[in-house]
């Protein structure tokens, strides 16, 4: 579904990705690990036409799109919840729901609206509330049904479980176990490797710029590198 081949990025004269090539084939998970600073969020904003790579190529359902618009890039089906949630707080829940649509044209909006809610009720309780007035966990639920509205095939999620308590992570990975399963195929930046790297079908470790490691997510999590570097010995 998603290739990405050899690509470099830079900040100025500062390189953020050197050579990066990772692949994710529909229907995974795709976990994506590795320190502060070392290209994470970086690699999901160049996917999402944020930033431009320098050299190498993305190529989604086998077209090149890193020359593409961030929303000719959400209309071809690659969808983002940024990290740091960036919800519109002066607006309402349903506001920001709808504007997760705003690409569309179809008559099949609302009833995605109900679909989606049904995986959030927290979100549908707060449907008419100003989306400033969220806890935290609420309003990472938030960015994740917003960015659902636009009914991606591809999920980018950006540190989901950042400053959430640990029941709203185990909450949050398990809504992200079922959007899988009911075909979403989903790229998860997170520092939660131990998290990150469960429920992964395959992961990439990410070192200043660079893949160092790849493998499934149980090779990953035994791999002693990753236990000592990610896991805690």
């Amino acid at each position: 579904m998603l290739k990405i081949d050899s690509v470099d990025v830079f900040y100025g004269a500062i390189q953020a990705l050197n050579g990066v090539t990772i692949h994710v084939d529909q229907g995974e998970i795709v976990s994506i690990i590795g320190s502060n600073g070392a290209g994470k969020s970086t690699l999901l904003r160049t996917i999402s036409g944020l930033l431009r790579p320098r050299r190498g190529s993305i190529r989604f359902l086998d077209r090149e799109i890193d020359g593409a618009s961030p929303d000719q890039i959400v209309r071809l089906g690659v969808s983002q919840s940024p990290e740091g949630r960036r919800i519109f707080t002066n607006m309402s829940v349903h506001e920001n729901l709808q504007l997760g649509a705003f690409t569309r044209s179809d008559g099949g909006v609302a009833a995605d609206m109900e679909r989606v809610m049904d995986k959030f009720p927290r979100v549908r309780e707060r449907l008419r509330q100003n989306a400033g007035t969220m806890s935290g966990g609420e309003q990472q639920m938030l960015a994740m049904c917003r960015a659902l509205m636009s009914r991606p095939k591809l999920l980018l999620l950006d540190e989901p479980s950042m400053g959430l308590a640990p029941n709203l992570v185990t909450e949050i990975f398990n809504i992200i176990g079922e959007l899988n399963r009911d075909g979403v195929t989903v790229l998860l930046v997170e520092q939660n490797a131990h998290r990150a790297l469960e429920i992964a079908n395959r992961g990439y470790v990410l070192e200043t710029g660079q893949v160092v490691l790849e493998g499934s997510g149980p090779e990953l999590l035994h791999d002693p590198k990753v236990k000592e570097a990610y896991l805690g010995g």
